[in-house]
């Protein structure tokens, strides 16, 4: 995604949803998410380290998400498509909405 808002969930613990997520979905140990100051940081590590900085902003008792900047592994150019398609399911599992 893009952009995305989150309502009603703090960044901190918007993390530990998706980081419980992710261990569900076994992704964990090539997925990580945290908060940078005022960005949420998205590595993806698998044969390279892809990077997602989403800038945040509050929005009503939410907060919203922009990408601000990406660095991709030229080895994850190939399979960024469905990655990012099952990273942006879990997101919407736990209360992200594209913006």
């Amino acid at each position: 995604m893009k952009a995305f808002e989150v309502h009603d969930v703090a960044p901190e613990e918007f993390v530990v949803r998706v980081e419980r997520a992710l261990i569900e979905d076994g992704l964990d140990e090539h997925v990580s998410l945290r908060l940078n100051g005022d960005e949420l940081v998205t590595h993806f590590r698998w044969m390279g380290v892809t990077e997602l900085r989403y800038r945040l902003s509050p929005v009503g008792n939410g907060f919203r998400a922009d990408l601000a900047g990406q660095n991709v592994s030229l080895f994850h150019a190939a399979f960024r498509g469905p990655f990012e398609e099952h990273f942006d399911d879990i997101l919407q599992r736990v209360g992200a909405r594209s913006a």
